[in-house]
């Protein structure tokens, strides 16, 4: 019997067919269309990538303001190496034999550029700090009533370039500016200061300063005052004669006297160098460091016209405080030392009290004139040398306990304080 296929369907059996097998069917494009079609994909993608790249840049410029007092508040801790021990002397065995040396006018002349080109180098470090006050033209002012005192670069904290100076031109002060040794000239803000010796830190921040006077400035290399000795050569920089960008010449006078403040006795470097009484400025050796911070107002009554100043051994623990924004550890009080001939007389060996500060941490604690301190926070202390670096190791805000000696009606008797550490601001 014949079998009668239904046209419809065989209609539909190969359309499934054609569906089955449609991933096998090939579409032949036009090459020529295709390229052109490439390189628009290109000029396209190219065209965006700059316009992002534009749009990129000027959001980064709109926002770095913003991003740097983000940051502001994290700047990177500045720590002041410890100076390495020195040497012991050579024996006079292992000295050799002086050789009589005979200096001309070229000796002299290759001295003379010797030394020009020290100061020429470390004079990269030494700014000049100026204040305004009111209408006053600090640019244009004589220097005879300039508002100015000579600073020091010290470091730079990621965030601003840090410079070390005197604040007393702070008093009247409104706007600060700093003027590096290129002659430019950039806004300045007081970050912290000492009350005590009166220095502080001005900043300046690094995204104000350009590259010419990167390029011309360097953060300064802090030598040891407790190698200087009476005879040393000696170079002044800053403002010692009173004028700026001046430099001098000559030799340490002495390096023993030392001037007396709260908490602690600091050493002084005395020139022979003829300065203004208002100088300002640093000490430097042979090797270009820094051995000492001019400040005149130390000076004694009858050596007022010869630079000196603080041996930068002394002060660097006070510059550390300061570079990262703290306060100096501070209690307010002036001793000297029991010495062998005072103790004989009775009093107990230790920092004798001479003096305690108005409104001072002592004088809160109740510490009086004439008790003797022999132990801060743990520490045994004998000297003002040794009391100040028991102090030096903490920090402003900190409750300590200081024990001593007051003398009473049957004599010394054992006395404790609680103290809580202040700053001198």
């Amino acid at each position: 019997m014949e079998e009668h296929k239904d046209p419809g369907e065989e209609i539909n059996r190969e359309e499934e067919k054609e569906q089955e097998y449609s991933f096998l069917q090939e579409t032949i494009k036009d090459e020529t269309i295709s390229k052109k079609k490439v390189k628009k994909d290109i000029f396209r993608m190219a065209g965006l990538g700059l316009v992002f790249g534009l749009v990129a840049s000027l959001s980064f410029s709109a926002f770095k303001p913003w991003m740097d007092e983000l940051f502001q508040s994290n700047p990177q801790k500045v720590t002041i190496p410890e100076e390495e021990e020195e040497a012991d002397e050579a024996t006079p065995e292992d000295e050799p034999e002086a050789t009589q040396q005979v200096l001309d006018a070229e000796s002299y002349r290759q001295m003379q550029q010797s030394l020009t080109s020290v100061a020429s180098e470390a004079n990269k470090s030494v700014v000049e700090i100026a204040g305004t006050t009111g209408d006053q033209d600090w640019m244009n002012d004589s220097y005879d009533h300039k508002n100015s005192t000579a600073g020091l670069i010290i470091a730079d904290n990621g965030q601003e370039l840090l410079v070390f100076g005197k604040t007393s031109i702070m008093k009247e002060a409104g706007d600060i500016h700093i003027i590096f040794s290129d002659g430019h000239s950039y806004k300045a803000s007081l970050k912290k200061k000492d009350g005590n010796l009166d220095f502080g830190i001005y900043a300046v921040s690094r995204g104000d300063i350009q590259d010419t006077t990167w390029s011309q400035i360097k953060a300064a290399t802090l030598g040891s005052s407790n190698s200087v000795s009476k005879g040393d050569p000696a170079i002044v920089l800053g403002s010692p004669f009173g004028y700026v960008g001046a430099v001098g010449f000559g030799t340490v006078a002495s390096s023993k006297n030392s001037a007396e403040f709260a908490d602690g006795q600091y050493r002084l470097i005395c020139t022979d160098i003829a300065g203004a009484r208002n100088g300002s400025g640093v000490i430097v050796n042979l090797k270009g460091e820094i051995i000492g911070i001019i400040d005149q107002s130390v000076s004694e009554e009858d050596s007022m016209n010869l630079v000196t100043g603080f041996g930068i051994s002394d002060i660097k623990e006070m510059m550390q405080f300061l570079l990262n924004g703290q306060g100096v550890p501070y209690i307010g009080i002036r001793g000297v030392d029991v010495t062998q001939e005072i103790e004989a007389q009775g009093i107990p060996k230790g920092v004798y009290v001479k003096e305690v500060e108005t409104d001072s941490p002592a004088m809160a604690a109740g510490i009086q004139c004439g008790d003797i301190i022999t132990n801060i926070n743990g520490t045994d202390v004998a000297t003002v040398a040794t009391y100040h670096a028991a102090l030096m190791d903490l920090e402003s805000g900190k409750k300590i306990k200081i024990k001593g000696y007051r003398q009473g009606a049957g004599g010394y008797v054992d006395i404790d304080f609680g103290v809580t550490i202040g700053s001198k601001e």
